[in-house]
């Protein structure tokens, strides 16, 4: 984790933390990833040299004022008066770490070849918690070219349940045979 995203990070956690808005600073966080995630646009403004810091202060007020608390917009305006405005995803995704090693919490991305049903989801979100002993909030993604199955990745380890990857290994072990009988 890059060191000025961490202190910044620690620095809104401390914040949040001594005004007893940690959820909602949590809430806060998410929205604005979110926005960051689903905005190209957005990333290349934040990062631009080209764009001045007013103009970069004026596009995030106008986004979030009124959306977000007002301790986390301060804090917006702090990172672009300290010209960290291109570091603004660093130091989202920074906190959000800080915030799952405070409460043990695990993220599983998952890949899934159709939208899992709410109970499929609730069950599959159970089972990998009794596997990690943490809370785990789950990043769901269809991905079609799957076929079927899914693709959980929890921490660093990536449990490959998808078709596509059975029929891989079939291909390998296939080739691998062929391979033996003609020697």
């Amino acid at each position: 984790m890059d060191p000025v995203a961490r202190r910044y990070a620690q620095a809104l956690t401390e914040e949040a933390q001594s005004t007893g808005a940690l959820d909602v600073s949590d809430a806060d966080v998410a929205l604005i990833a979110g926005t960051l995630d689903g905005s190209r646009d957005l990333r290349l403004a934040l990062t631009s040299p080209v764009i001045s810091h007013d103009k970069k202060l004026a596009i995030l007020e106008r986004l979030f004022e009124g959306k977000v608390t007002d301790l986390t917009l301060r804090f917006l305006r702090l990172l672009v008066s300290k010209e960290r405005d291109g570091q603004i995803p660093a130091i989202l995704d920074a906190y959000r770490q800080l915030r799952d090693e405070r409460t043990g919490t695990v993220e599983a991305q998952i890949r899934t070849a159709a939208p899992l049903s709410p109970d499929e989801a609730e069950r599959l979100k159970a089972a990998l918690e009794a596997r990690s002993g943490s809370t785990v909030r789950m990043d769901l993604r269809v991905d079609p070219s799957l076929i079927g199955g899914l693709v959980v990745r929890l921490g660093d380890v990536v449990y490959d349940r998808s078709v596509k990857h059975q029929l891989e290994t079939l291909r390998g072990q296939l080739a691998e045979r062929a391979a033996i009988s003609l020697n």
